[in-house]
């Protein structure tokens, strides 16, 4: 392990505000569900990267205090985002964690229904011991799902339209060895209704999940 960290790895899960996630996509649905789905996925993101690394070694950076209590309860520390842009945020944390001895970091957005820590695992192997740059594609856009990148050969994360083969093309650039597992639990985001109500259906317990969270935040007042 890394001195002064408990692993080796640290995970970024970048977050909005409770109020402001998933809101563009979903404005069809009532705000308390909305929300509970929300914290439903950044639960299932965080223990999935605590089972595969250990707790503390994942970062929650940005939301509110909702969100905050729901990292830290979940294994995580939380950070809050003093930047411009979710780029901006992720490249900040990236920094900081090299700065604090990473060997490398690893984003993960914070809507993979599926992801396991299984899968976390998958994506550290494939790094052959943090040698290589790992990058796991969106299944639906063409986006980025997970991006693993070691100390080393780290480069500014690019976030948006075509990032997988952008990230693809910079990790080349940066000089270290690229790897695109087939990863289709992490490949698979939420982020339309159609995704949403697939996840209701096909998910274990994932509707069920979905009722506990609100009546979480019903419960809490939030």
């Amino acid at each position: 392990m890394t001195a002064g960290l408990p692993h080796s790895l640290r995970t970024i899960v970048p977050m909005k505000p409770l109020a402001e996630a998933k809101t563009r996509l979903w404005d069809d649905l009532p705000p308390l569900e909305r929300q509970a789905v929300v914290l439903l996925m950044l639960e299932r993101v965080v223990a999935a990267a605590v089972n595969a690394t250990t707790r503390g070694a994942c970062v929650v950076v940005g939301g509110d205090e909702v969100v905050r209590e729901v990292a830290k309860a979940s294994g995580a520390h939380w950070t809050p985002d003093d930047t411009a842009g979710l780029n901006a945020a992720l490249w900040a944390a990236m920094q900081a964690a090299y700065a604090d001895g990473a060997e490398a970091t690893l984003f993960l957005p914070g809507d993979l229904p599926l992801i396991t820590g299984d899968d976390v695992a998958a994506v550290i192997t494939a790094s052959d011991h943090y040698a290589a740059t790992v990058c796991v594609r969106a299944a639906s856009d063409g986006g980025t799902n997970a991006l693993l990148q070691p100390a080393a050969a780290a480069f500014e994360p690019l976030l948006g339209v075509r990032s997988f083969e952008r990230h693809c093309e910079a990790a080349v650039a940066a000089g270290a060895a690229l790897v695109t597992p087939d990863l289709p639990r992490i490949a698979f985001d939420l982020d339309t209704r159609a995704d949403y109500e697939w996840a209701k259906e096909n998910v274990a317990s994932f509707a069920q999940s979905v009722y506990d969270w609100e009546a979480w935040l019903n419960r809490s007042g939030r």
